[in-house]
């Protein structure tokens, strides 16, 4: 699968990948609102072992894919995970910190949901982020997504039980 913008492209990630993936899933800026990380070199090829093998399935649910720039450079990777009917997904992104604050995060981001509902016909898209991780709130709102939910305390982040906003866009159908 490869998902074309204008600066760059997704595509399913490959055993190669691993140490452009290690260098930002290592990073604690990038995990410092995850609940994984930073990761281990072992963690990292764990990871790239399990989206190759994911990938290959027929009718995947979960979509692991690497953004890659135009001249070739792996800059982080997105996440898309479909409901059991396919008409609602979660999508997620972790992008290397050298590549912050240049809107790859939403060019990659709305090709994603580009490609979930004019092709995979999903209505609904969601995604999370921690109240204090005002970049990422910024990338879901320019997506035209609104806050939909607030979980209080519900996931443990290194020791400390953090809350999660809920963000949600309903796609117009095209078909």
């Amino acid at each position: 699968m490869k998902l074309v913008a204008a600066r760059l492209y997704l595509r399913d990630f490959v055993p190669s990948d691993i140490d452009a993936v290690h260098e930002y899933a290592s990073s604690t800026e990038v995990v410092a609102h995850q609940e994984w990380g930073p990761n281990t070199i072992e963690q990292t090829r764990e990871y790239i072992a399990g989206c190759v093998f994911e990938n290959s399935l027929p009718g995947r649910r979960t979509l692991e894919l690497a953004a890659v720039l135009n001249d070739g450079r792996l800059i982080g990777g997105y996440r898309a995970t479909l409901s059991e009917n396919g008409t609602d997904a979660e999508i997620g992104y972790s992008l290397n910190p050298r590549y912050w604050r240049k809107g790859y995060g939403t060019e990659g981001a709305q090709r994603l949901i580009e490609y979930l509902t004019t092709e995979r016909n999903v209505r609904r898209i969601f995604a999370t982020s921690r109240p204090e991780n005002a970049a990422s709130i910024h990338v879901l709102e320019k997506l035209g997504m609104q806050q939909v939910d607030l979980y209080r305390k519900n996931v443990l982040i290194r020791g400390e039980w953090r809350d999660t906003l809920v963000f949600a866009v309903e796609m117009k159908r095209l078909t």
